[in-house]
């Protein structure tokens, strides 16, 4: 019977669950709610209701399961399989995710905070596939990333490092949610744009983002002002195109700093297209050294929403055979 790794991606709505075999065959998925506001032992009984439900769908025996890797929203210890504190989640302070879980599935788990499960992913399965070395970001309410150097997680002793979101862009600029000023995440993210786009109306630009929100800028969101540039807002279109140059800042001193082969671009925002990516590509090359930036390429994410389950695996798998 094949041998297979069994992904969980446990997030604040939905836990996803995916069952891989070694050679990367994707056999089965599966999506179900988190059941977040009743605490940690219903999630983590979710999580085993999620893996129950995608061996019974392919007929895999669990003694033929290797290992299950987590994908979790941090700070945690990666290494101890800990869950220090999640700060939207009620309960969660100091739980031991890993051992938990290993005693609910019979197998050994592993946790990996949920950013780095989805940059594993897109190099292990997705558009990073081929090369040695990537970055991602991962662009919503934040701005998450991930990098991967030679094949490996860059974790860092504590299991912080690659707060990508959180590169500095703007010295005394806009105040962050974690608290600094000038954070890439604060111009980057979805978040950032729409702060940008009210910030433009408050000062007197024209715009239909006025009429669509009725005057409210604060029902401005993400998908609004996709839809005015759809009807041809020369605004709108603007908000996109300095959203991407924030982030082709941020993306030059990553390849700057680390000469990645790929930089790979996850959520919701990358169906902009070019509109979005034009300025990233051309800001990232402007402001980066020629022949990092010669190499870099800067490309949409190839699994889709799936990158954070594909990568738990991939994690899962990828520790399960250092520490056999």
């Amino acid at each position: 019977m094949t041998e297979v790794i069994i992904g969980v991606d446990m997030g604040g709505t939905n836990v996803k669950t995916a069952v891989v075999t070694k050679d990367k065959r994707i056999l089965s998925k599966d999506s179900r709610p988190t059941r977040a506001e009743n605490g940690p032992q219903a999630v983590m009984d979710v999580m085993k209701q999620g893996v129950d439900a995608v061996l019974a769908e392919t007929g895999i025996d669990k003694s033929n399961v290797l290992a299950a890797g987590i994908g979790a929203p941090g700070p945690l210890d990666w290494k101890r399989g800990l869950i220090y504190e999640l700060p939207n989640l009620p309960g969660w302070v100091n739980v031991p995710i890993a051992d938990e879980m290993a005693k609910r599935l019979g197998v050994p788990c592993f946790v990996d905070n949920d950013a780095n499960v989805a940059c594993y992913g897109e190099y292990w399965l997705g558009a990073g596939q081929g090369t040695d070395s990537i970055c991602t970001l991962t662009l919503g309410t934040g701005v998450g990333g991930g990098v991967v150097v030679f094949g490996q997680l860059l974790r860092g002793i504590d299991g912080t490092a690659a707060e990508i979101g959180h590169l500095k862009v703007m010295r005394g600029g806009r105040v962050c949610g974690c608290g600094a000023t000038g954070c890439l995440e604060s111009y980057a993210s979805v978040t950032g744009m729409v702060r940008t786009a009210v910030e433009g109306i408050e000062a007197g630009r024209e715009t239909i983002l006025k009429e669509m929100c009725g005057n409210d800028l604060s029902a401005i969101g993400g998908k609004m002002i996709s839809n005015a540039i759809v009807q041809g807002d020369d605004f709108a279109k603007w908000v996109m195109e300095e959203t991407g140059t924030w982030l082709g800042i941020g993306i030059s001193s990553l390849i700057n700093l680390l000469n990645p082969e790929r930089v790979v671009l996850c959520g919701g925002m990358i169906a902009a297209g070019d509109i979005l990516f034009d300025p990233i590509r051309r800001t990232a090359r402007e402001l980066s050294f020629d022949v990092p930036a010669a190499r870099a390429e800067i490309v949409p994410a190839g699994l889709g929403a799936d990158s954070g389950v594909i990568g738990a695996a991939g994690c899962g798998l990828a520790r399960f055979e250092e520490t056999s």
